[in-house]
């Protein structure tokens, strides 16, 4: 059941519609310069530290960030810098 105030929002600005309703997004981020486990944690904590990321697995053996988000919130872009800042490079994640 769709309660009023939903119904009678202007759904072209997500940004509007409650947390349960908006869509997210998931991302595989490629991450070079990942060693140990302390790399694996200042990873999550920049990501985690971002508005808009709703789940986050890092892979340390396969240099990888599979970040679920909410792109009304937080952009591929400013989670790049997120990872420059915290000391890692972003790259291209390997084609499955």
């Amino acid at each position: 059941m769709i309660d009023a105030k939903v119904k009678n929002m202007d759904k072209t600005n997500i940004a509007n519609l409650p947390r349960d309703e908006r869509v997210t997004q998931t991302v595989t981020i490629g991450i070079a310069g990942m060693t140990c486990d302390n790399c694996v944690r200042k990873v999550e904590r920049a990501l985690r530290g971002l508005q808009g990321i709703k789940d986050l697995k890092v892979d340390r053996a396969e240099a990888l960030a599979r970040v679920t988000f909410d792109g009304s919130l937080v952009d591929v872009p400013t989670m790049h810098d997120a990872l420059l800042k915290s000391g890692y490079k972003p790259v291209p994640a390997p084609v499955p």
